[in-house]
């Protein structure tokens, strides 16, 4: 099976409305679900933005700006986590190739970001130098062990594929 058999597998089994949002049809009704939720997303960051906004400062923007980002790759590495889960469990190797890739992205912005919010702290005085670079290095072995938590999951798809070619 691949994934969009298993998909169409898992998808069939959600229960289905009949009508959209406010009696419209469900094409229409996914469409405002889409748009409505775009437009929360940039509100709340707007809010965000605007908040105090007489005491914002270049710096402060920036770092709400990497702030946000953070939230945000990170709400979607626990969604691609709970993919692995998925795949783990239906052996899915293709789910568990999207779950690598998808790490690895994450990872990567995560130590930018790691980086980046201490110094943008330090530059604007709010940090000493000596729990930025303590920071910085607790962010790096953390990252070293999701580096080996990701070649434990490409172990563990390569074993399923050789499995499969016997």
């Amino acid at each position: 099976m691949d994934v969009e058999e298993d998909t169409l597998l898992l998808l069939e089994n959600l229960s289905q409305s009949k009508s959209g949002c406010l009696c419209m049809n469900v094409q229409c009704g996914t469409k405002l679900i889409a748009l409505l939720g775009i437009l929360f997303g940039f509100t709340c960051a707007a809010m965000l933005l605007v908040k105090d906004r007489k005491y914002l400062t270049p710096t402060t923007v920036l770092l709400v700006v990497f702030l946000s980002v953070f939230v945000i790759i990170t709400v979607l590495f626990v969604l691609a986590s709970v993919m692995l889960l998925m795949a783990a469990l239906d052996e899915d190797t293709d789910l568990m190739s999207y779950y690598i890739w998808l790490s690895i992205v994450y990872l990567c912005v995560q130590l930018v970001l790691a980086i980046a919010i201490p110094l943008v702290l330090i530059v604007e005085g709010r940090y000493p130098i000596a729990i930025a670079l303590i920071w910085m290095v607790m962010v790096m072995i953390v990252g070293l062990g999701w580096t080996h938590f990701i070649s434990v999951v490409s172990a563990y798809r390569m074993s399923l594929l050789n499995a499969g070619e016997i």
